[in-house]
C-alpha cells in the first residue's frame, strides 16, 4: 500500500532496488513490541532496529522516518483486523449471528493490540498522500461491512438506510466504546461492552426507530 504522510525529512531516503520483506517485517514486529510495552511516544529508532537486529541505516533504506513508519503500522494493523472480521462476515448464517461474530472477532482484536488500538485510535488522523489516515482505515472496514447491511435490508432485517452512513456508525461507536473498555479495564467487562454494542446492533436490526 502505497500511502505516504505528507509531511516528510527534507532529504528524502535512499531507494532500494528491491526491498527485502522480511527486512521490513522484522522493523513493523520490533515497533509493534515497543507500542504494546511502552507507547508509540516512547519509540526511538536506536531502540527499534536494535530489538529487529538491524542498523539505523538499514531503517532509512524501507521508511522515510517515524512519521512513515506509523503510516506502515496503520495500514498493517488495519489489514490484520479486516481479515479477522472477513472470516467472521464470511461464515453461515443470519446477518445478525455475522455481525455477532464479528463483533467477537473485533474485540478480540482489541484485547490483543491493547495499547497500539488506543494509539492509533488517537493518532490515526495523520495527513497523508490519500487524506486523514483514519478515514482511509474506516473506510476499509465499511466497504466489508456495507454489503451485510445490504443483505440485511433486502432481507427486511432492518429498515432499508443509507448503508454507508450505517456503517461508518456502528464502526465509530465500536470503535469509541472499544477504547473507553481499555481506558478504563476496571469500569467495564467484556461482557458488559460486548452487550453493549450488541443490543445497538439488534435495535438496528428489529428496525425499532
Amino acid at each position: 500500500m502505497d500511502i505516504k504522510p505528507v509531511r516528510r525529512e527534507r532529504r528524502g531516503r535512499r531507494r532500494l532496488a528491491t526491498e527485502n520483506p522480511e527486512v521490513q517485517r522484522r522493523l513493523l514486529a520490533a515497533a509493534g513490541e515497543i507500542i504494546a510495552s511502552d507507547g508509540w511516544p516512547a519509540l526511538r529508532i536506536e531502540d527499534l532496529v536494535r530489538r529487529a537486529g538491524l542498523s539505523v541505516g538499514t531503517f532509512y533504506l524501507y521508511f522515510d522516518n517515524k512519521a512513515d513508519l506509523f503510516v506502515q503500522l496503520v495500514i498493517q494493523h488495519t489489514e490484520r483486523l479486516q481479515a479477522r472480521l472477513r472470516e467472521a462476515y464470511d461464515a453461515e448464517g443470519t446477518a445478525q449471528d455475522r455481525l455477532d461474530r464479528a463483533l467477537d472477532a473485533y474485540l478480540d482484536f482489541v484485547t490483543d493490540t491493547g495499547p497500539g488500538f488506543l494509539h492509533f485510535r488517537n493518532a490515526g488522523n495523520i495527513e497523508t498522500t490519500i487524506g486523514p489516515l483514519s478515514t482511509w482505515a474506516f473506510e476499509q472496514h465499511a466497504s466489508d461491512l456495507r454489503p451485510i447491511l445490504e443483505t440485511a435490508m433486502s432481507e427486511g432485517a432492518i429498515r432499508r438506510d443509507d448503508p454507508d452512513l450505517l456503517a461508518q456508525a456502528m464502526l465509530a461507536l465500536n470503535q469509541h466504546i472499544a477504547a473507553l473498555w481499555l481506558e478504563h479495564p476496571d469500569r467495564y467487562s467484556r461482557r458488559q461492552i460486548k452487550q453493549f454494542l450488541s443490543d445497538f446492533v439488534a435495535f438496528g436490526l428489529n428496525g425499532n426507530r
